[in-house]
């Protein structure tokens, strides 16, 4: 090796001479991770803290932007990173994102996480939307490339320049699920889609949308012209579709402690998205926070008038809700979905009932309650009458729909006092054993036991499923609902009394746990890992003194001999803060939260700020 070609083996790696796959690698690192479900939209960023989703959000789009702006080989890597990951947090965002695509219609295939965190039918997003097309139509210019959505959108500036002045009148409050129908259907690729929607009825629907979607389906359809490769059917990637509950409303009922009055029964209603549902061919998970709980078939509900109006919406989704009125009342709408994550749902066992009925090939169904306040609006039916179970319970659900397909079931309620029945006999689901498909389970005491005595007799092995992988049990009875909302405000002193009256309980509570460990034999191979989940840490924890792992000794060796790993996990507790007492609250109508001004988002509006193809190399 003569001393040239030594020294250029020497010579440090910079920049310009590492692998084109390394530098990939570390651009990917700023991929920014998508907000999480139920997250509410960003404040300005020096009003944000390091740590918030949002924060890390708008530092990694704010760099890939920058890399952008470096040479054209970082360009190349960082360009369509920037739209991998896309977040509407305001009108003028959704505008601006409208108009880079309508522009540069290729930037949508890149891209492969949407989400709007605004609800399109609030009066100040339509008012928003209104004053931001007013002020940028005039800078549209759509490209010219071939393809029928191309075609649309173009379509759809050159009639929104020539009834401009129809859109911005009062009535006409369609505008942002317009505008939103043909972002979804540039980003033709998109994988998941996170849509904030209404969870009162004042805020109507997203039929519009719903319309276009399936308008533009049926358009698509006659347009379609083969020999055009590179064109592709939108919302043919979309599988895993996130229902995200109005967050600023949810926060004003139910963190802002509003004194107004609260709507009877507010939520997703998420049986009137079937339209939305059956657009996506390929949808697998659904994802809801804040559901009202109603599973029913709105089949049923449509008749000849609503066809009318829909035809007047758009007459290419008429097509659409033609057939699905011809439909039986029990076709199942929800047929291609797999897995179900209801969070704060008002959902009721036999709403569930419904929901396996209509979900078929359904994997998985997880549920976190809503609570109930005992002295709020009656919003659950109290069941009365005799003891044997309903004939919509959720146990003959699972016993008639979920024996083929269910593998994963977690789901509780906080208390279904005097409603056990729609549970199932004497509030348990005894139809577990039946369930030879299911490998995961997370179930509260109650309604596997339904109360404390048929915990002494009823061996645990017998009630749970044969093939079963993971278990998790609730340590919770309905009885201690009270208890549980109220202990954040217990002193150290309530806290030991709890523990001492519950020393029996722990006693009962140990030896059910270790009878089923000694139990498991040959048979229940599969079972690989038993969690118990102490809701009420004071019934375990003494302070200073005992920790929840030391009555679980015995049965952690126990649990080992037969190759299980078992754990305990207490919920943290967190503490009330002091407020003043109010005297006499006063009840008003529930008014919308005010939203901020969007001009405090400016700094966010990265689809402005720079001009994609003007870029100085």
């Amino acid at each position: 090796m003569d001393i040239t070609s030594h020294a250029a083996a020497r010579s440090p790696l910079t920049l310009a001479t590492l692998p084109p796959e390394i530098l990939m690698g570390i651009v990917e690192c700023l991929i920014p991770t998508p907000p999480e479900i139920g997250e509410t939209g960003p404040v300005a960023l020096a009003q944000m803290f390091e740590g918030e989703p949002w924060y890390e959000f708008i530092l990694c789009r704010r760099a890939l932007a920058s890399l952008c702006l470096v040479t054209r080989t970082f360009r190349e890597m960082a360009h369509p990173l920037l739209y991998r990951v896309i977040a509407i947090t305001n009108p003028r965002t959704m505008l601006l994102l409208f108009r880079t695509l309508a522009e540069f219609p290729h930037y949508g295939l890149h891209t492969r996480f949407l989400s709007c965190h605004i609800t399109l039918t609030r009066n100040n997003v339509i008012r928003g939307v209104k004053e931001a097309m007013h002020e940028q139509l005039g800078r549209f210019k759509p490209s010219d490339a071939p393809g029928v959505i191309a075609q649309y959108v173009r379509n759809s500036i050159m009639q929104a320049g020539s009834v401009c002045s129809h859109w911005m009148q009062p009535y006409y409050d369609g505008l942002p699920q317009n505008i939103f129908s043909m972002i979804l259907a540039s980003c033709k690729r998109v994988e998941t889609l996170l849509l904030e929607v209404p969870i009162c009825d004042e805020d109507g629907d997203y039929n519009i949308l719903f319309h276009k979607m399936h308008g533009d389906l049926h358009e698509f359809d006659l347009a379609r012209d083969p020999s055009v490769k590179d064109e592709e059917r939108p919302y043919q990637h979309i599988h895993t579709l996130l229902l995200q509950g109005d967050t600023e409303m949810i926060k004003h009922l139910e963190i802002d402690e509003c004194d107004c009055d609260i709507p009877d029964n507010y939520g997703v209603k998420c049986n009137t998205y079937f339209p939305l549902f059956a657009a996506l061919p390929k949808l697998a998970t659904v994802e809801v926070t804040c559901d009202s709980g109603d599973w029913t078939n709105p089949i049923v509900n449509l008749n000849q008038n609503i066809m009318a109006r829909l035809h007047a919406i758009h007459p290419g989704s008429t097509q659409f809700y033609k057939t699905m009125a011809s439909l039986p009342p029990d076709h199942p709408y929800l047929g291609g979905i797999k897995h179900i994550y209801l969070h704060n749902s008002m959902v009721m066992p036999h709403h569930l009932h419904y929901l396996l009925k209509f979900a078929p090939y359904l994997e998985t169904l997880y549920v976190t309650p809503r609570r109930i306040e005992d002295d709020g609006p009656v919003r659950w039916p109290r069941v009365h009458g005799p003891e044997e179970e309903d004939h919509e319970s959720l146990n003959l659900g699972l016993q008639q729909y979920g024996k083929k397909h269910l593998k994963n079931l977690d789901v509780g309620w906080t208390s279904l006092k005097n409603m056990e029945k729609l549970v199932g006999p004497e509030g348990r689901i005894i139809c577990l054993p039946e369930l030879k498909n299911l490998e995961k389970l997370c179930i509260q005491l109650e309604t596997l036991y339904g109360n404390m005595k048929n915990a002494a007799v009823l061996p645990l092995l017998s009630l749970l499923p044969p093939n079963l992988m993971e278990l998790t049990i609730e340590d919770w009875w309905w009885r201690y609902e009270k208890l549980y909302f109220d202990m954040k405000m217990w002193k150290p002193k309530k806290k030991v009394e709890h523990y001492t009256r519950e020393k029996a309980y722990r006693q009962a509570a140990v030896e059910m746990l270790m009878r089923f460990a000694k139990s498991l034999d040959v048979t229940t191979n599969r079972l690989k890992k038993v969690m118990l989940v102490c809701k009420i840490p004071w019934t375990w924890v003494l302070e200073g003194a005992v920790e929840a792992d030391e009555h679980f000794m015995g049965v952690k060796l126990a649990f080992e001999e037969k190759g299980v790993v078992f754990e305990v996990d207490c919920d943290e507790v967190e503490e009330e803060e002091k407020r003043p007492k109010r005297d006499v609250p006063v009840y008003q109508p529930c008014l919308r939260p005010n939203a901020p001004e969007y001009d405090e988002y400016d700094e966010f509006d990265e689809f402005d700020e720079y001009p994609y193809d003007d870029y100085p190399y």
